[in-house]
């Protein structure tokens, strides 16, 4: 099951609205194909956790504006420590 940004044990409407703030932001960076390949865990963890940093960094670079740009990279590297410290459990699951 895909949930967006953010983790599963959030009360559904935190998610939804953390998931609305982050679309101002990441357009390729995909929560749920990130999600996808968590569950498929075809490939390794860490492959699934560096594609969705590169795909975040990637949407950084296509912002007009300069305190856009350092925003989004700052949540790219937020939400991709997240997910490296905490993603482990849904792994594979």
């Amino acid at each position: 099951m895909t949930n967006g940004f953010g983790p599963d044990s959030w009360p559904k409407m935190l998610q939804e609205a953390f998931n609305r703030f982050s679309t101002h932001y990441f357009d390729e960076a995909s929560a749920n194909k990130h999600d996808e390949g968590y569950q498929l865990a075809v490939k390794s963890r860490w492959h699934c956790d560096k594609r969705f940093l590169q795909a975040m960094i990637r949407d950084a670079s296509k912002q007009e504006r300069v305190l856009k740009i350092f925003i989004c990279l700052f949540l790219a590297v937020t939400y991709w420590l997240s997910v490296r410290l905490f993603g482990w459990r849904h792994y594979g699951k």
